[in-house]
């Protein structure tokens, strides 16, 4: 009989220490992120642990521990949880979870932060690099096609005492009255201008041979 009224009167001791502990909702939780807890408390209040409760929770979740009630606030990390309302806040004893000093008003907690905007920043930086690349590509096939250009250049040209040889023979093909054409005599006497060969009748014979 003693000792269950000892008992009685330890755990009335015991909650009218905590009489001034009153939590207060949280707002703005996010599931995974952090979020501050506030409270009204007396001097006499003990130093108290923190659990997160859900109906569909097996057990709480201790979030804070051997936080001193003077303080009237502290900021804690939010475990990752379903977005869901319900949610409650009780502060137990730190070493019996199951002697609660006071709960807090329901309250709800969002989704956790989504990554997508994070990808799609990263995402959209890629084409710049891509379009640097493109543009050293172009810019190197440029340079390309204008040496190519200026390669070509001077082949399309023939030598001027090739075009002068060439002109000359075709002067005398078309006024000898051989009766071969103009042209076909110029692709005769064309080549055998490079040989040094003279305008004459051995240049004519040796055209109409080749012919």
């Amino acid at each position: 009989m003693f000792s269950f009224t000892t008992h009685l009167f330890t755990l009335f001791v015991a909650s009218v220490g905590v009489l001034g502990l009153t939590p207060n909702a949280p707002s703005s939780a996010q599931s995974g992120g952090t979020v501050t807890i506030t409270w009204s408390s007396t001097a006499t209040d003990p130093t108290f642990s923190i659990e997160l409760t859900h109906p569909s929770f097996n057990a709480a979740i201790a979030i804070a521990n051997n936080v001193d009630p003077l303080n009237n606030q502290v900021t804690v990390g939010l475990p990752i949880v379903p977005a869901d309302s319900d949610y409650t806040l009780q502060f137990v004893n730190i070493t019996d979870i199951n002697q609660v000093f006071a709960t807090s008003p329901d309250f709800s907690i969002a989704p956790a932060p989504s990554t997508s905007a994070s990808a799609s920043t990263a995402t959209a930086t890629m084409p710049t690099a891509s379009t640097n690349v493109g543009a050293s590509t172009n810019g190197a096939s440029t340079a390309g096609a204008s040496t190519g250009a200026s390669v070509i250049t001077p082949l399309s040209s023939a030598p001027a005492s090739a075009a002068s040889g060439a002109s000359a023979v075709s002067s005398a093909a078309s006024t000898t009255g051989s009766g071969f054409p103009t042209s076909g005599a110029t692709r005769a006497f064309a080549p055998l201008s490079g040989l040094g060969l003279g305008i004459g009748p051995v240049g004519l014979l040796a055209g109409a041979w080749l012919l």
